[in-house]
């Protein structure tokens, strides 16, 4: 029974059907093309239950990063300190990202997002008993932040290899897109009410908010039919199958400058969550409600790419655009830096919500469609490590603001953003005709 529903969502996947009640058809002719296309890889069983996870889990990522961010500039008043809390988590993100590409290349990769969200909503819980229990300290959210990382740097590599596996190739940028509509989705409602409990009741229920919402990515996974590891997946050691990641990264010169343009912008770009708390206290006078606002704002901009990502059937020129995205993220953070009044921010977060999903669908779709399907668990994670290298770029940042104010903070996100979209040219012309 269990083979043969497979084998019928399989079918369906590869559009063999023939059905013509079935909803892919039927979107087809009945739903403007533009706005069907928008959305045909969730007429897919399977991709729309993994589709559903990515909003818990984004959802419960979001709660954890503005209660985290919340919670340690109430402690310590610092924007260093917000900056050195994210470097704990993304400390297991530099040690073990790329193993968990070999374990995504490797294992069962259903079975390890169950390992793994199972292991976040823990941690999770965990902390909202602490906080709520009055019980808080500094080495507690360094500890935990460090725990969750080591399954952060697990969850993505797996998530992301599972996606080619469900769906045709020809929707993979749709894919794609829409797990990045996802994410920012809950950018847009997430933040503005974990930033209005976090107002009222303060950081405890966020911490419940996101538990919660880790036990439902658990149950839409158990949901997902998962076809059987590719067999060259499973051959060598751990070692050997890491060095065959970076040999082929090394010998392929499209995969080699899509992987280093995929880690700079975003490493620095992501780096500017680590100001807001900075920004909002000292330039705008607000509290942790603008502040989820703000990031929900944000939101708006990267549903606004996705969609746009998601209609596309043929995009051209992908190298090109992803050059064009990563220089208006750059400009955005430059100009953040003049930013005095709540309503300058709202359009500059909105230029960095777009360019940001823009960048990444662009990146991630073309690096799936030029790697073989046993090691894109492994290239996905070298592109993935841009959000355990975004602290570090934190660290210097709000070393900067500390020191200098917020601005100069800013300065130097857009500075280092926009240098390296420069280093790329310079180094890989031929990335803008891809």
């Amino acid at each position: 029974m269990v083979r043969a529903r497979f084998f019928g969502d399989e079918l369906d996947r590869r559009g063999l059907t023939g059905d013509e009640s079935s909803p892919r058809t039927g979107a087809s002719r009945f739903v403007p093309t533009r706005l069907a296309n928008s959305f045909s890889s969730l007429t897919n069983r399977n991709f729309r239950y993994l589709w559903f996870g990515q909003v818990g889990a984004a959802t419960a990522m979001h709660a954890d990063l503005i209660a985290r961010s919340w919670l340690v500039f109430e402690l310590t008043g610092s924007s260093l300190a917000v900056a050195g809390v994210n470097m704990a988590r993304a400390i297991p993100m530099l040690l073990i990202g790329l193993f968990g590409g070999v374990a995504a290349d490797r294992w069962d990769r259903k079975r390890l997002l169950l390992i793994i969200q199972t292991w976040s909503l823990l941690l999770n819980a965990s902390m909202a008993i602490i906080v709520i229990g009055g019980w808080v300290e500094m080495w507690h959210i360094y500890v935990l932040a460090f725990l969750l990382g080591s399954g952060m740097a697990m969850n993505q590599p797996v998530r992301t290899a599972i996606i080619p596996q469900l769906i045709p190739k020809e929707q993979l940028l749709n894919a794609v897109a829409l797990n990045s509509i996802a994410i920012n989705a809950t950018r847009l409602i997430g933040p503005a009410l974990i930033g209005l409990v976090i107002a009222a009741w303060g950081v405890g229920p966020a911490y419940i908010w996101s538990t919660v919402a880790y036990g439902i990515v658990i149950w839409t996974t158990t949901r997902v039919a998962m076809p059987p590891i590719n067999a060259l997946a499973r051959r060598g050691s751990l070692v050997g199958q890491m060095i065959e990641g970076f040999r082929y990264i090394a010998t392929n010169r499209l995969v080699l400058a899509l992987v280093l343009l995929g880690l700079g912008p975003l490493a620095f770009g992501f780096s500017h969550q680590t100001l807001l708390p900075a920004l909002v206290v000292d330039e705008l006078k607000s509290d942790a409600a603008i502040m989820g606002f703000i990031m929900a704002v944000g939101g708006v901009g990267g549903i606004i790419g996705g969609f746009f990502m998601a209609s596309r059937i043929d995009l051209r020129r992908k190298g090109l655009i992803m050059l064009i995205s990563a220089t208006i993220y750059g400009v955005a953070l430059l100009l953040f830096a003049g930013v005095s009044m709540l309503v300058m921010v709202f359009p500059l977060i909105i230029a960095i919500g777009i360019s940001q999903t823009v960048f990444r669908s662009t990146n991630t779709t073309t690096l799936l469609e030029n790697t073989p399907e046993h090691l894109r668990g492994r290239i996905v994670s070298a592109t993935l490590l841009d959000t355990a290298l975004a602290p570090v770029a934190g660290i210097i940042a709000g070393a900067a603001a500390d020191r200098a104010g917020v601005p100069a903070g800013y300065l130097v996100l857009g500075g280092m953003c926009l240098g390296i979209v420069v280093l790329a040219l310079l180094a890989y012309p031929r990335i803008r005709k891809v």
